[in-house]
């Protein structure tokens, strides 16, 4: 706790806290000491006494000056609070910076308001209190800066409500630093309200530096509080929507739980909806996350058609469900790129690209001298055994890539040394004589070979290999042989992936088509990049695609929640806009209990003079008033100092008595 006043010249009063003092030290000076015979006898009979006389006007003397300082300070206005940081002056301009990302609807327990809720409501009653300074907003939804007219009206709007956004909060803060720069709106502080939450921030950002340089540039009356809704995780589970796709008669949904925390056994009830029909069952979480796929049956008859799968509501509602769209059965087409495109390593391969009974998957052989008959603007998968492509084939190759499509190399006989992805082959090595290249480790959870659903591994460790060709690049390595040179390694490239296998499904260099993995990645990439083609009837809350364009009207198609145009982009559900039909869903960096902590917000903010308040549920207010304190302080030390001026009851010898004698006696 700190204390902070909001009329800080005031305090210059202090100063007069010292009049009482100057006043008894002038009485002293007033009169001057003459030695009297006549009274000697009276100083020796008062000099036991002088003690405690003295210790009484140096009381006296204290609770006029505290008295004195008491009345300075309540009439400063003083704010008690850990918010404020102690000595902060009366604030010109109050900048809110507001999270409203989907993490931010947690509850700590069931019943209690949102973090967002607790810290509108807060920061409203705190504006209030230090005399109502020029409130601007600054939401993480919109991105834009809007004058509030008054703190009452800040719950009261639209861009402080609830959305299934994800907030940038680096963005944020330099909308909030270039707004100062610019209007020079005088004493400021910036208020950032955050649940913290890792993706929201963004700690790897190389933005920050930008973000602390700003900081430091502005005047030294300028401070940075984050007000953080603490380290503690409420319990959650909360539900993605991994991939969606249609395949004949059936959609296929790949869906994930994550707990915030436990990592203990729990039944999780979900129901799904399709086109209005719904049905229900339950799933068991073992640990903090399950991946798991759902087919839902279609008929001929639907061309098109969306739907939801939600699990009961718990402390955040906005995280307990999905919302999917689809529309009519597609091709999914995959190009072999071989260098003898009559051999039997071309013919495994699409044969593992279209499997024999799926009428829609088909597989074309072409040659490297033949790429300009890619149609890369349907093609789900490109499977790529030839040499490494230069000039405008590899500029098509990456750029089909970072749309979202799946590429697989395999070794050419004879490799160049041409880059892609980062990536080259170097020299082929073959195997001693009777002795095999073995497998050594890989990981389970991840890339092509990973486990399945049910969580049954791929035969990885039963790959033999008599020949294989070195991978040079700085990416990922998914498997390994035993000696620790990479089998499967993975480069990331804008949303899709490309894979590198060293060996080739051939009985010269490898038993992959007899352990029929190969098979396995190709059929993974292959989803992963027909997802792409799926992926015009998604959206990602607040993006572009979710906004209407032109003359688009918004009509909200699912009936899971009540419709709130404003908030439209903003909201996950199934729309239809104009002629589209999008399923718009949170971002999956919103399901992710991880948290920036002190530690790491030092590191972000080094450099800078920020405070950190950390809210729990048992904090109502960032600060309170306090100046009837220091007034009924003011009343005391007075009430003390009548009381020590009072002059003691005089005390004596019996009087004399006046009543007359008789004659007699």
């Amino acid at each position: 706790m700190s204390l902070s006043f909001l009329s800080q010249p005031i305090l210059w009063g202090l100063f007069a806290a010292s009049i009482p003092v100057i006043i008894h030290l002038l009485n002293r000076r007033r009169f001057r000491i003459v030695d009297w015979a006549a009274t000697s006898f009276l100083l020796k009979a008062s000099r036991e006494s002088r003690g405690k006389k003295k210790l009484k006007h140096i009381l006296i003397l204290i609770c006029r000056t505290l008295a004195i300082f008491a009345l300075i300070f309540a009439v400063a206005r003083p704010l008690l609070g850990g918010f404020l940081g102690s000595g902060s002056g009366s604030v010109n301009t109050v900048i809110l910076v507001l999270d409203r990302s989907a993490s931010m609807e947690t509850k700590a327990e069931s019943g209690a308001p949102s973090y967002r809720e607790a810290v509108i409501t807060r920061v409203s009653q705190a504006v209030e209190k230090m005399g109502s300074p020029r409130l601007l907003l600054i939401d993480s939804a919109s991105g834009d800066i809007q004058e509030v007219p008054s703190p009452d009206a800040l719950p009261e709007l639209s861009t402080t409500f609830a959305t299934d956004t994800q907030a940038d909060i680096p963005t944020l803060l330099t909308k909030a630093i270039d707004y100062i720069d610019e209007t020079n709106p005088g004493q400021t502080e910036i208020w950032l309200a955050s649940d913290m939450q890792r993706g929201d921030w963004r700690p790897t950002d190389s933005r920050w530096n930008a973000v602390r340089s700003g900081l430091e540039s502005l005047p030294n009356e300028t401070k940075l509080r984050v007000l953080s809704s603490g380290s503690e995780l409420a319990q959650n589970i909360a539900m993605e929507l991994v991939a969606s796709r249609r395949v004949e008669d059936n959609l296929f949904l790949d869906l994930k739980l994550t707990r915030s925390n436990g990592d203990g056994t729990s039944t999780v009830p979900i129901t799904y909806s399709l086109k209005g029909a719904r049905s229900a069952e339950r799933v068991t979480m073992n640990g903090q996350e399950l991946r798991f796929q759902k087919r839902l049956p279609l008929s001929a008859a639907d061309v098109d058609g969306s739907g939801w799968v939600g699990i009961p509501s718990d402390n955040n509602p906005r995280d307990n469900s999905v919302f999917f769209a689809f529309g009519g059965k597609e091709p999914v087409q995959s190009w072999i790129v071989s260098e003898k495109p009559s051999g039997n390593t071309a013919n495994y391969l699409r044969k593992a690209a279209a499997p024999d009974g799926f009428e829609r998957y088909s597989s074309e052989i072409i040659a490297l001298t033949q790429t300009t008959k890619i149609d890369w603007s349907t093609a789900s998968l490109i499977v790529w055994q030839a040499q490494i492509p230069t000039g405008a084939v590899a500029a098509q190759l990456q750029e089909f890539a970072t749309s979202g499509g799946s590429v697989i190399f395999f070794p050419p006989e004879k490799p160049s040394n041409n880059i892609i992805f980062g990536t080259s082959w170097g020299l082929i090595q073959e195997a001693p004589a009777d002795e095999y290249f073995i497998n050594g480790s890989w990981i389970k959870d991840d890339g092509p070979w990973r486990n399945s659903l049910s969580d049954q591994k791929m035969p990885i460790d039963q790959v033999r290999g008599v020949k294989r060709c070195s991978i040079q690049g700085d990416g990922t390595s998914l498997a390994e042989w035993d000696d620790g040179s990479p089998l499967l390694y993975r480069q990331l490239q804008g949303l899709g992936t490309a894979i590198f296998i060293n060996t080739l499904p051939n009985d010269r260099w490898s038993n992959l088509e007899f352990v029929a993995l190969h098979l396995v990645a190709v059929q993974r990439l292959l989803e992963k990049g027909t997802d792409r083609l799926h992926s015009g009837y998604r959206a990602i809350a607040g993006s572009e695609k979710a906004k209407l364009r032109g003359d688009e009207i918004r009509d909200r198609l699912d009936a899971f929640e009540d419709y709130e145009p404003a908030l439209g982009s903003y909201r996950a559900g199934v729309y239809r806009l104009g002629e589209r039909v999008i399923a718009v869903n949170r971002p999956a960096a919103e399901n992710s209990p991880l948290r920036v902590n002190e530690e790491a917000l030092d590191t972000l903010l080094e450099g800078t003079s920020y405070s950190l308040f950390e809210s729990t549920k048992d904090d109502n207010n960032l600060v309170s008033p306090v100046w009837w304190a220091f007034l009924i302080a003011v009343l005391f030390f007075l009430l003390a100092e009548a009381i020590l001026c009072l002059q003691p009851k005089l005390t004596g010898p019996p009087s004399l008595s006046t009543s007359k004698t008789s004659p007699a006696s």
